[in-house]
């Protein structure tokens, strides 16, 4: 790329042999204390050009001709023009004066000047926003990653900034430079990324915060007048901002306006502490300072951005060091209300890296802002070797239970993945446990084969207390895809235990978990020959795959096997009997439509998807049975308060419903999920333990709100707030018959089982308390289950 780069130049001088630039460096200084002045504003006379001073004030900045004006501005300070001609001396030293401040003691009347200084800077903004409607711009940043020690990382970029009015920001990289332990790839310094504090909705981290300058913002905050100083014989008031809403993400901190124009200067802002994330992010603070300029015209535009943050990640024999994030931008060269390329709207990323062509077509050289010392010694020590595993590597009890890079194993290494190194790559081990097979061991298989779409697995494996063998295999093959449409074909063969209902929540693997800690088996058993085959459309809609299969089952009761009466520590009830089915021969159809599909999370996040399926067995398809059952499963996340921040107040709603016709065996029944002893996971009948409800017809509905930490916050309890705590309110009902099916086991609803109750969230980071109350019955239940965190 340098070599390119290196051709470019001297195509772009050879063509234009009478083009020349003059690169101004200087440094920036306190014209009384000698001290430099970071951040400072310097701005090229009669242009839309600027840059900034590094932290050790120092700038530079590419002029096309001499002589060239430079103006010097920081807030606080008288601004300086600076004329530069072909005789100056550079690097040249600049001094400002501390500029006069105009009010000694400020004088609190019922409505503080500071409001209505901020009313007329949100009034001038509305009309001169309105005449913008895109503008180009050129810019570059450096972001560092530190450590509490030392940089670990600097990436830096140089770019080209578009913003419309309707269609927003797009960026994209022209030139990149990092340090040896990052790659172009891992390079995404941008200016996009970071928010301009002009505009009336600034997003920072996933919350939606009321700008400073929105239509609203005296509802969000309060503006009080600290100070007048002077500036080229203007007044500059520094206002304190403070938010109004305490339970709303808003900012706290200082903006400077410029008198007259009624127009921000600066802004030094934080965002408020509903601005966080729940454990185990222990710690989350970022600070934002931002400069403007009209640079003599009408709109007021972004000179730069500043970003420094802290993020401490740990818990409870974890901990992490801290990751210090620092990011300096600066934007120049603006062309304003010009009519933007296409291209650049074609896709949907913020950020993207330019090819050759676009670069060969700009003739352009964006200066940076000067590396600091620290910055530049950094660039020259650390090499491929000083890794992110390395800078940030955790300490603690549980330090070593973290899966860490390991070129031997392939990245698969660490505490749990040593178990089963000594496989060849693809295999792994299969287990489980349960009242019928008692301990179960085997290995499974899976592969892709490259180039052919195809994907290979099987499985085998022994149960040591039946003293039968499961095994099976299965190939996937992917045949065409059109657009979005992939269409797929499978068939396989399976010989194993199966369950006599299906859980949408528990699967075999937790059971087997639970069952050998002592409590109730949750699934009956039977054992199920089976062989299928089908087709696969994956995005038949957006978002909407459908399956179809037909199968042949060959169904058989557990014979002269008895219940194996065993937990791993002995505390356990006796183990109850598995129930005979109605054995035969079950041939087929099935088919399945899904929305938005999701795996089940047991209500750690929200999510909304809708599942349709449908299953048709009768004499016509050689069949012992004969029904058609039908199923329905619907999940919904609402927000409903508190919007703007990351995580908002949230309706998490769950239906399910299924019916059945004709002669349905007992191993087809539907099924609603209870409890599974403690364990109590969203859309389960939390006052109902171990055995689910089934019926040939069932229904269940179930709902909770999450509060999150508002109510902490309102009775001022900050310790829950500040670890994350959270309250949420639930309630549900559930019902199954079988009229056409004899009853057994007690699997019956015997009518509607309604439950409300309350939660406890995120206790610690890593559980919730379940107190749920049934209504049509006696009965209250504590529970235990994952915290709900999205």
């Amino acid at each position: 790329m340098k070599r390119h780069f290196c051709l470019l130049t001297l195509f772009l001088l050879i063509v234009n042999p009478a083009f020349s630039q003059t690169d101004i460096e200087g440094t920036v200084y306190d014209a009384q204390s000698g001290e430099t002045l970071p951040s400072a504003t310097v701005l090229l006379e009669g242009t839309y050009r600027g840059t900034i001073t590094n932290t050790e004030g120092h700038f530079s900045i590419t002029v096309d001709k001499l002589p060239a004006t430079l103006q010097i501005r920081y807030i606080g300070y008288e601004s300086a023009r600076v004329e530069i001609s072909q005789d100056t001396s550079l690097p040249i030293d600049i001094e400002l004066n501390v500029s006069v401040t105009e009010l000694g003691e400020i004088v609190v009347t019922e409505e503080d000047p500071g409001l209505s200084i901020m009313e007329r800077v949100i009034a001038r903004k509305q009309i001169w926003r309105e005449n913008l409607d895109t503008y180009q711009a050129e810019a570059y940043t450096r972001q560092i990653l530190s450590n509490d020690t030392s940089i670990v990382s600097i990436t830096e970029s140089s770019s080209i900034v578009y913003w419309d009015s309707e269609e927003g920001h797009r960026e994209i990289q022209v030139s990149r430079r990092q340090t040896s332990n990052m790659s172009e790839d891992q390079n995404f310094a941008g200016v996009n990324y970071q928010p301009n504090f002009y505009d009336d909705n600034v997003e920072i981290a996933g919350y939606r915060i009321v700008g400073i300058t929105h239509p609203d913002a005296p509802k969000f905050y309060y503006f009080e007048l600290e100070e007048i100083q002077q500036m080229d014989g203007k007044p500059v008031y520094k206002i304190r901002v403070s938010p109004r809403r305490e339970r709303q993400p808003t900012f706290i901190g200082t903006a400077w306006v410029l008198g007259r124009d009624y127009a921000l200067l600066e802004v030094d802002l934080q965002p408020n502490d509903v601005v966080n994330f729940p454990p185990p992010v222990q710690e989350f603070n970022l600070s934002y300072q931002q400069q403007f300029s009209n640079y003599g015209g009408e709109f007021w535009l972004p000179v730069d951005m500043r970003v420094e943050g802290t993020v401490r990640v740990g818990m409870v024999g974890l901990r992490f060091p801290p990751f210090l994030f620092k990011q300096t931008s600066r934007i120049s060269d603006y062309q304003v209300n010009v009519s933007l390329p296409d291209s650049v709207y074609q896709k949907e990323e913020v950020l993207t890296k330019a090819d050759s062509s676009f670069v060969a077509e700009r003739e352009l050289e964006i200066e940076t802002i000067p590396l600091t010392t620290e910055e530049t010694t950094a660039y020259q020590t650390i090499d491929s070797t000083r890794t992110f595993e390395e800078a940030f590597k955790p300490e603690g009890f549980l330090a070593r239970m973290v899966d860490e890079d390991d070129d031997t194993t392939g990245g698969d290494s660490g505490f749990l993945s040593s178990m089963t190194s000594w496989l060849p790559g693809g295999l792994g081990v299969r287990g489980r446990f349960n009242r019928m097979d008692g301990y179960h061991l085997g290995l499974k298989y899976e592969d892709d084969i490259d180039g052919v779409g195809l994907n290979f697995s099987g499985f085998g494996g022994y149960s040591f207390h039946s003293e039968l063998w499961d095994m099976g295999v299965q190939i996937d093959q992917e045949l065409f895809e059109v657009g979005n449409l992939n269409f797929n074909v499978n068939a396989g063969y399976e010989k194993e235990t199966d369950s006599r209902f299906d859980s949408r929540i528990y699967s075999f693997g937790l059971n087997s978990f639970q069952t050998l800690l002592g409590t109730q088996d949750y699934f009956d058993y039977f054992r199920n020959e089976k062989m299928f085959a089908g087709i696969t459309l994956e995005n038949l809609f957006e978002d909407t795959d459908m399956t179809l299969s037909v199968n042949r089952e060959l169904h058989s009761s557990f014979e002269e096997v008895s219940v194996f009466d065993y937990s791993l520590f002995g505390w356990h009830r006796l183990r109850r009997i598995n129930p005979q089915i109605e054995d035969g021969t079950l041939h087929s159809i099935s088919a399945e439509l899904a929305y938005n599909r999701t795996g089940t999370d047991f209500g750690f996040a929200g999510r909304n998807q809708v599942i349709l399926s449908a299953e048709h067995s009768s004499d016509a398809l050689g069949s012992d049975f004969d029904f058609t059952r039908l199923g329905m499963q619907i999940d919904l996340h609402i927000n409903t308060f508190y919007k703007r921040r990351l995580f908002a107040n949230a309706l998490d709603l769950s239906l399910s419903a299924g019916t059945a016709f004709g002669d349905l065996p007992h191993q087809r029944l539907g099924t609603v999920d209870v409890a599974m002893d403690r364990f109590t996971p969203f859309g389960v009948i939390k006052t109902r333990q171990s055995v689910p409800y089934a019926g040939s017809k069932y229904w269940m509905a179930y709902g909770e709100h999450n509060f999150r930490t508002i109510p902490f916050e309102l009775l001022g309890m900050d310790y829950f707030v500040d670890k994350g705590w959270g309250i949420i309110l639930f309630g549900g009902a559930g019902y199954a018959e079988a009229k056409d099916v004899e009853p057994f086991n007690l699997l019956l609803s015997d009518g509607i089982h309604t439950e409300i109750g309350a939660s406890l969230n995120s206790i610690f980071g890593v559980a919730r308390l379940d107190f749920a109350k049934r209504l049509d019955a006696p009965g209250f239940f504590i529970g235990f289950s994952v915290p709900r965190y999205f």
